[in-house]
């Protein structure tokens, strides 16, 4: 079902910080910066070979984000597959695994998030370019 890791997203909250350190440490440079209006929140791609690494941060007060970094601080937020088609692999994993797919304001791609319930605990989701 899965044909590769499409992208690993941490929750930070200083964008600027994450940009710095992930530049002077590891030679990265910033790919995309997008502001995810509905979700209150700006994401950074750095793209390492094949595969996206996502920062991710809070632009308000109430995103929801910050609930997410209240409750785990920063670090790893979620990890994304890429499938061939979402319709498909829904078939595949068991009733109420998959929540609605939408196009995705990150990139040219869609999305479906996995409920964590069966996604061993952690957020993931279904990627289909």
């Amino acid at each position: 079902m899965f044909k590769k890791v499409h992208h690993i997203a941490f929750a930070v909250y200083d964008l600027e910080k994450s940009i710095h350190l992930l530049k002077t440490m590891y030679g990265l440079t910033v790919d995309r910066e997008i502001v995810i209006t509905d979700r209150k929140m700006k994401a950074v791609l750095f793209k390492i070979g094949e595969i996206w690494l996502e920062c991710l941060a809070p632009i308000s007060d109430d995103s929801p984000l910050n609930v997410f970094l209240k409750n785990k601080g920063e670090g790893f937020h979620h990890i994304a597959y890429q499938v061939a088609s979402i319709k498909e692999a829904s078939t595949q994993l068991p009733e109420g695994a998959l929540f609605p797919a939408r196009k995705s304001s990150v990139g040219d791609w869609m999305i479906a998030d996995i409920d964590p319930k069966h996604g061993l605990g952690m957020n993931a989701q279904l990627i289909e370019e």
